[in-house]
């Protein structure tokens, strides 16, 4: 697995949206005082021609146009660390154009969350290149930044291998007024599992995302678990509109189709639109004989703050008390 160079004071950040555009006033806003704030830690950022753009049905521009964005980015020497302009729906419209090997010959981080699960995984799984699944480039922008977003980019830089669970996480998203709107924290965070320790490979994303890959071309996750079966492979995902037909359908085609072999343990966030209150019961009812922990209700995915979760990474968690401990031995400093 290849860890990509951490990133340092005079390195560009690249900016493209393979999905949405931010292309709302506020949007901007943000977007700008995120590339500010960076500025002042010594990051220059480009943005590619489609960040703020918008041609309807949440894409920001044609297909073809979004995989040669992240191309050029992808081949940019000066550009270390790539991150995502938005989610969206449409990102896997891209793929019958995108040429993502030149990720190999130079690797370098790329981030995002939601929609943008593809092309993490793509790079993860098919190119043997570390990504991150955490937040999109407007996180940056908020003010005051939140620990999750310090930490997030600490690991980027090199400086940090382990993190913690935050106390509080939001129910939903947060209107936007100025731009530049911090997470609202307001619920308390209890990570859902029995006391438990367990280790491997981190691979996953967004649920919704994830469940249409099953069976496809860029489907290599039995090869990957494969290529990893001595680390073992712990799972994590999160749900944006589920319910609990899909979850228990979309679980058993995963592992049907060896997703889950060599499997250590299963992480899953907070789902943010679940119809019923039954989303436990669903999981469990796939994936519950398989005889490894499954933690629920983790800091991943559309409820913020989110964790910094490193596909690829080999990965510690210990859950104690309702918190967490994330430690990744090949990252950061040494202990």
């Amino acid at each position: 697995m290849i860890v990509p160079g951490f990133i340092r004071a005079g390195d560009t950040i690249g900016v493209t949206a393979p999905s949405a555009g931010a292309s709302e006033p506020l949007d901007k806003v943000r977007f700008m005082h995120a590339r500010d704030r960076l500025a002042e830690r010594g990051y220059g950022t480009v943005f590619t021609s489609n960040v703020f753009t918008d041609i309807g049905d949440e894409r920001s521009s044609p297909a073809e146009q979004r995989a040669r964005e992240l191309e050029s980015l992808i081949a940019d020497r000066d550009v270390r660390y790539i991150v995502s302009a938005s989610g969206g729906d449409y990102l896997n419209e891209i793929f019958q154009y995108l040429d993502m090997s030149g990720l190999r010959d130079d690797p370098k981080w790329i981030q995002g969350y939601s929609d943008n699960t593809d092309i993490l995984v793509m790079a993860t799984v098919n190119c043997d290149v570390m990504s991150i699944y955490c937040g999109n480039y407007g996180d940056y922008g908020m003010e005051p930044w939140h620990r999750s977003i310090t930490e997030n980019l600490e690991f980027v830089e090199g400086k940090r291998k382990c993190q913690t669970s935050f106390d509080k996480h939001a129910e939903g998203f947060v209107d936007r007024v100025t731009g530049l709107e911090p997470f609202e924290c307001v619920a308390d965070t209890v990570w859902d599992s029995p006391d438990a320790d367990f280790a491997g490979r981190l691979i996953g994303g967004c649920f919704d995302k994830l469940k249409g890959m099953v069976g496809t071309e860029r489907d290599r996750m039995r090869d990957f678990a494969e290529r990893y079966r001595e680390d073992g492979i712990v799972w994590y995902m999160e749900a944006y509109v589920s319910d609990h037909d899909d979850t228990v359908s979309a679980l058993r085609s995963m592992r049907d189709s060896g997703w889950f072999e060599n499997v250590c343990g299963f992480v899953f966030g907070r789902p943010l639109f679940y119809e019923g209150d039954d989303y436990k019961d669903a999981v469990l009812y796939a994936i519950g004989d398989l005889d490894v922990p499954v933690v629920f209700d983790a800091d991943v995915g559309h409820k913020a703050p989110r964790m910094t979760f490193v596909n690829g990474a080999y990965a510690e968690f210990s859950v104690r008390d309702g918190k967490c401990t994330l430690t990744y031995p090949e990252l950061g400093p040494a202990l």
